[in-house]
């Protein structure tokens, strides 16, 4: 993808014939915009710490399943799934930890 500005044809900007100026420049994309990776740590021998921009949930390995928690410290943390494949379980606790909650009704 490149931009494009419109020029007058043959101005000094160096249009083409149609007064497109062509831009590379365009084509980097910036790191600013670019979202922050998930990634996990192994905390204990059956645990790890899912991370996004901090810890944001665990993954807890009970064979024949990963157990997927969400919240920080694992004390704290909601168990909200149970998969066969672990990088599935990595998605999940980032998505969940992602999406907006709804608001906890209180007496």
């Amino acid at each position: 993808m490149t931009a494009q500005t419109r020029t007058s044809p043959g101005s000094a900007c160096g249009g083409d014939e149609h007064g497109l100026v062509h831009s590379p420049a365009a084509d980097i994309p910036t790191t600013a915009d670019a979202p922050s990776e998930v990634s996990y740590e192994r905390v204990d021998p059956d645990r790890y710490v899912v991370l996004h921009d901090g810890p944001v949930g665990f993954v807890e390995v009970v064979p024949p399943v990963f157990v997927c928690y969400v919240g920080h410290p694992y004390a704290q943390a909601s168990e909200i799934a149970q998969v066969h494949d672990f990088h599935r379980a990595v998605e999940i606790v980032a998505e969940t930890a992602a999406s907006p909650r709804a608001p906890k009704i209180t007496a």
